[in-house]
């Protein structure tokens, strides 16, 4: 088999000497936006079931207490914190995802794990908040390229990328706090090669687990960097030979788009994720939750809705997102993958807040009567090209009203405004009340100068509860 010359050594050499110039103005000013959309996301989504199940169990092992677990209280290890961090933060699938390259978007959900490991450890060391943004872009940009190299992500090999890829990009986020060689480095990404795993059965299922692999990334990343400072040997390169990690996620002899490693200015251009979400729901459906907004005024009260038909083009259906509502063990993990709910938050709560989510939200005996009474199927004479959906709503006496929607008109894509990023920030802030008012506006002002931030810690001592 003919090689593609990727060099893990050169890489990783080229992974620590990274410095702030060798950033772009776009790469900075994203990384600070998601700090901020991250810190917001910690907020809304840290009471949501697991994370604090997650915590007890890391606290029971009695371990050095070494980093804080941001709103909940607490200390673990770091890798444990950023575990448990990650997890809060993921919890209402609210966190930025699909990686730009060069114009082209592919599915990826790797922020939680990155900002959160480099949040938590800022905790820790106290780097500096130029630091903060070139850990925060490398650790990105490499498992975007590891990614990228492998071509878009194959769902039915079994694995969920967010389980897979981040740990490689952890691993050069502390391999630089912690001084590691390229060696060392490349040592780590070895030893994480044999630790990755899970499977999308997670989310067909909707389990709580479908979001552990955000934390495990952490957690483990920390562990094959410890280890690897003590010399302890691993994999010559993970990206070659017979048993690569393409070969063993997904399914193909080798990478496809080496130049993504070896070359597409490696070191020098930064790849990240960029769509910052606006609406707490897998993508599909958030047209579908708009569709929801548009009934908006038309009527008085939930109570008069007696039937709801919820249709699609031909053709168009979303694996998981299809099936009707149930609240089962977790029904915040329906919540976020249900075209059913998406369309009838809107119509019970009104206009969108992260509270929708909330665990009363989700099992108020209205919300549930309202999904239970939509139907959905497929229409023939919906528009395929742009993906069309109608949904009608018939009330008490008679009355319908018919909403459709150009799904083509929403560009995912598209990077939110400002207004709109603290819209969503506030939201979250003011729903359940995890940080106070002037903190919150203290940590706006310190993203906002991130840059010129001597110790991190000024900023994370106020996610501390």
């Amino acid at each position: 088999m003919e090689q593609k010359d990727i060099r893990p050594l050169e890489m990783a050499q080229t992974i620590l000497n990274v410095t702030y110039d060798d950033l772009s103005e776009k790469n900075i000013k994203l990384a600070k936006d998601k700090l901020l959309d991250n810190i917001g996301n910690l907020a809304g989504g840290a009471l949501a079931f697991g994370n604090r199940e997650v915590k007890h169990v890391v606290e029971s092992y009695g371990e050095t207490e070494e980093a804080p677990i941001f709103m909940l209280g607490g200390k673990a290890s770091l890798g444990d914190a950023g575990m448990v961090n990650a997890l809060s933060a993921r919890s209402n699938d609210y966190e930025p995802m699909f990686m730009n390259l060069d114009g082209k978007y592919a599915p990826s959900k790797e922020s939680a794990t990155l900002i959160n490991a480099v949040l938590t450890a800022a905790a820790v060391y106290g780097f500096s908040g130029k630091e903060y943004i070139i850990d925060e872009v490398i650790g990105e940009d490499l498992s975007i390229r590891i990614m990228a190299a492998g071509g878009r992500w194959n769902f039915a090999v079994g694995y969920d990328s967010s389980f897979t890829m981040p740990i490689y990009g952890v691993c050069a986020q502390f391999a630089r706090m912690r001084g590691l060689t390229a060696q060392q480095l490349n040592d780590a990404w070895g030893m994480a090669m044999g630790m990755v795993g899970g499977t999308m059965s997670h989310i067909y299922d909707y389990a709580t687990s479908a979001k552990l692999g955000a934390g495990y990334n952490i957690r483990n990343a920390d562990f094959c960097t410890r280890l690897a400072m003590y010399g302890f040997s691993s994999l010559n390169n993970i990206f070659e030979g017979p048993r690569n990690i393409y070969r063993q996620y997904r399914g193909m002899e080798e990478a496809c788009n080496p130049e993504y490693l070896n070359g597409q200015q490696f070191g020098k251009k930064f790849y990240m994720e960029e769509m910052i979400k606006t609406y707490p729901v897998g993508t599909p459906a958030l047209s579908v939750a708009r569709l929801g907004e548009s009934f908006i005024g038309t009527f008085s009260d939930s109570k008069e809705i007696k039937e709801i038909e919820l249709e699609t083009c031909d053709g168009y259906t979303e694996m998981y997102y299809w099936p009707p509502f149930e609240v089962g063990r977790d029904p915040l993990m329906h919540a976020q993958f249900s075209f059913q709910y998406a369309l009838c938050a809107p119509l019970k709560y009104g206009k969108f807040g992260v509270r929708h989510y909330s665990e009363g939200a989700l099992r108020n005996p209205e919300i549930l009567r309202l999904c239970n009474i939509t139907r959905m199927h497929h229409s023939s004479d919906l528009n395929k090209d742009i993906s069309e959906m109608r949904a009608t709503i018939t009330l008490q006496d008679g009355t319908k009203i018919v909403r459709t929607m150009d799904t083509t008109k929403f560009n995912k894509f598209e990077l939110p405004s400002q207004e709109q990023i603290l819209d969503k920030y506030w939201d979250q802030i003011n729903a359940y009340g995890l940080l106070s008012h002037a903190k919150a506006t203290k940590i706006i002002e310190l993203v906002d100068h991130l840059e010129e931030l001597k110790d991190m810690r000024e900023l994370t001592d106020l996610l501390i509860q």
